[in-house]
C-alpha cells in the first residue's frame, strides 16, 4: 500500500486495475496517466479539409520522445474508423474508403511486450467523404 501510495504521490501512476483499460473513474482523474512518447499526425494528403470528395487518404506521423526517451524502443499502431489496432508505419494510406464520416487515429506502443501498452496518447484526425 505504501509503494502504491509513493507511486500515486509522485503522479506515476501506473496502469493498474481499471485505470490499464481507459476507464474514467475517479481515481483516472486525480491520478493521469503520464507517458513518455508524443505521436503527432504532421500531414494529410488532401489537406486539413473536414470535408472531401476523395475517397483515398494519406496519413504521415512521427513519435518523439520525451526528456530523452529513445523512440527504439516503440512501433506504431493505427486504426480507422472501429476497426482494431495493427501495427502501422508512415506513411500510412487507405483506399476505396465509403462515403461518410471516417477518424484516424495513431499512438506509440512498446516493443517487446507481452501486452504492449501504450507508450503514447493517440492522436487523431476526423473527416467526412462526400
Amino acid at each position: 500500500m505504501a509503494l502504491a501510495g509513493a507511486l500515486a504521490v509522485a503522479g506515476l501512476w501506473l496502469a493498474v486495475g481499471a485505470g490499464a483499460k481507459g476507464g474514467t473513474s475517479a481515481r483516472d482523474a486525480a491520478y493521469p496517466v503520464t507517458y513518455s512518447y508524443v505521436t503527432k499526425i504532421d500531414n494529410v494528403r488532401f489537406g486539413k479539409l473536414a470535408t472531401t470528395q476523395s475517397r483515398k487518404v494519406r496519413f504521415k506521423f512521427h513519435v518523439k520522445g520525451k526528456n530523452g526517451a529513445d523512440t527504439q524502443f516503440v512501433h506504431t499502431v493505427c486504426k480507422l474508423d472501429d476497426s482494431r489496432y495493427k501495427r502501422c508505419d508512415s506513411p500510412k494510406r487507405y483506399k476505396r474508403l465509403h462515403k461518410g464520416k471516417h477518424k484516424f487515429r495513431v499512438k506509440a506502443v512498446y516493443n517487446k511486450c507481452s501486452t504492449c501498452q501504450d507508450a503514447s496518447a493517440p492522436d487523431s484526425y476526423a473527416w467526412k467523404v462526400k
